[in-house]
């Protein structure tokens, strides 16, 4: 039963991909907050919201990304794009949630997500690649 809900999640998210962004992003979240709250309690709650956020948003912000990368026909505005329209969605939900929760600083718990640029360029661009690989050779499957 676990493996079938998972099956059907996967659809939406990148479970790999958002563990990893989780426990990256929770950290360095931690570790900025920590310096700057009184109690270090405030800077586990920053970390945590970063790290469960990251998780299931970022995971599905990576399913976004390849989507993206794979449905667009031409090959430069699907690899633009696979890394715009997650990141630019990332940056502002994750400024403002850490705005709305009274996050120490929230600013600087925000940079860290810039990371997801160059990830979701790199992940774009293989995807895209894997994508295009995929269909030549069912192009030269069909061909035979």
């Amino acid at each position: 039963m676990i493996k079938r809900i998972t099956n059907k999640f996967s659809q939406f998210i990148d479970f790999k991909m958002g563990l990893a962004g989780a426990l990256v992003m929770g950290l360095v979240v931690y570790r900025i907050n920590y310096n700057a709250s009184v109690h270090a309690d405030n800077a586990f709650v920053a970390a945590g919201k970063q790290a469960v956020y990251t998780f299931f948003l970022g995971g599905s912000f990576m399913k976004l990304c390849e989507y993206i990368a794979t449905r667009i026909k031409s090959k430069l505005w699907a690899i633009v794009l696979s890394a715009a329209v997650p990141s630019l969605i990332t940056l502002f939900l994750t400024y403002n949630i850490h705005m709305l929760k009274g996050t120490a600083k929230p600013f600087e718990s925000t940079l860290p997500t810039l990371t997801i640029i160059p990830v979701t360029l790199v992940w774009g661009i293989r995807k895209r690649r894997q994508y295009g690989e995929l269909a030549l050779q069912e192009e030269n499957s069909s061909l035979k």
